[in-house]
């Protein structure tokens, strides 16, 4: 609308002096309506637009750069050997599943060599497991009783809440299952411990007190694969698969944990695909055919990105993370540990 030349000292706009400018009613735009009550012209608010949803590609333009960008990649050498130091400072196992990973994907060597994993991975990490504990099955409890302690608790809350259960066992007492089922829930809940999960520490702490138990028997986690530890360690009260991986891979230390449902990976997964985008196609080509596969891709995947959401990152179809996943088999732990540092994910948090 053009300007108003002129108004009254109230600075009101009228029918009379609006009618200068606009001499037809018809010529008023539609904007600008006249108060039958007081002859005044307001203007009328813009009706709302509908907001048109996010593109994917308007969200990736607005993704934070890839640390990918800021590595050295024209120093790989041919032969993808790791630098000694690296091999050096790392567990033998971790070792071979970088290797294996940068074979499956060359562009992955700046990432894994860009600087050495200090906590998993890392010789000194599997040297304090294995000095944790002589007694296997009680450092296997407590892991589990940390992991609850841990859950919907920033990681100052829960460090403070494990050192006040340390301490209802008195000075230099050490926790066991036994002395915890002896306390009640009184006690524990003094700890900081909310009442479900006090609950859950009591029903924990009673699978571990029973010799008979799987979860006590050495046998099991040598011999049983990956996904049947998950299976056994869900049926206590508390765990969930993700507390189920966290543990298979920061207390057991397998090598081919992959955790789907774990934000840092979703993020990772984003990072790791915007810069490869054949594979993430060569994934939804291959899923095409498969039915199974089809009907999943109907439900929403778990990170989905709302209109409303801040994220500078499209989540990537669940789908589409576990068939990218599979290609690393049998060392998914691996890529996965590429994937957190590939979204900066603070593993030393989940290292409980």
């Amino acid at each position: 609308m053009g300007p108003i030349t002129r108004s009254n000292k109230s600075g009101a706009i009228t029918a009379e002096n609006t009618s200068q400018v606009y001499p037809l009613a018809t010529d008023i735009p539609q904007d600008i309506k006249t108060s039958p009550q007081k002859g005044k012209v307001a203007k009328a608010k813009p009706k709302p637009k509908p907001k048109a949803p996010k593109s994917p590609e308007k969200i990736i333009q607005k993704s934070n750069k890839s640390i990918e960008q800021f590595l050295e990649k024209d120093n790989v050498p041919k032969d993808l050997a790791l630098p000694q130091e690296f091999i050096d400072f790392h567990t033998p196992a971790f070792v071979d599943g970088i290797k294996y990973c940068i074979e499956k994907d060359p562009t992955l060597y700046p990432v894994a060599t860009r600087q050495n994993f200090e906590g998993f991975g890392s010789k000194d990490f599997d040297e304090k497991l294995q000095k944790a504990d002589d007694n296997r099955i009680h450092f296997y409890w407590y892991s589990l009783i940390r992991s609850v302690i841990a859950q919907q608790v920033s990681g100052a809350a829960a460090k403070s809440i494990e050192n006040k259960f340390k301490n209802l066992f008195g000075e230099n007492e050490v926790p066991t299952a036994e002395k915890t089922l002896r306390m009640s829930s009184e006690d524990l809940k003094s700890a900081g411990i909310s009442g479900p999960k006090v609950k859950y520490v009591e029903h924990i702490s009673q699978v571990f007190s029973d010799p008979k138990s799987t979860l006590c028997d050495l046998d099991f986690y040598q011999n049983a694969n990956v996904e049947e530890i998950y299976e056994e360690v869900c049926k206590l009260k508390g765990i969930g698969i993700w507390s189920a991986k966290m543990f298979a891979l920061f207390t057991l230390e397998e090598m081919d944990v992959f955790a789907e449902d774990d934000l840092g990976v979703a993020r990772g997964m984003a990072k790791y695909l915007e810069q490869r985008p054949q594979i993430l196609q060569q994934v939804k080509d291959a899923a095409k055919g498969d039915d199974a596969k089809q009907a999943r891709l109907k439900k929403r995947s778990k990170f989905f990105n709302k209109e409303s959401s801040k994220r500078t990152w499209t989540p990537i179809h669940d789908v589409y993370v576990l068939d990218v996943a599979e290609q690393f088999k049998p060392y998914r732990t691996a890529f996965m540990i590429l994937l957190w540092r590939l979204s900066s994910t603070n593993v030393e948090a989940l290292e409980i």
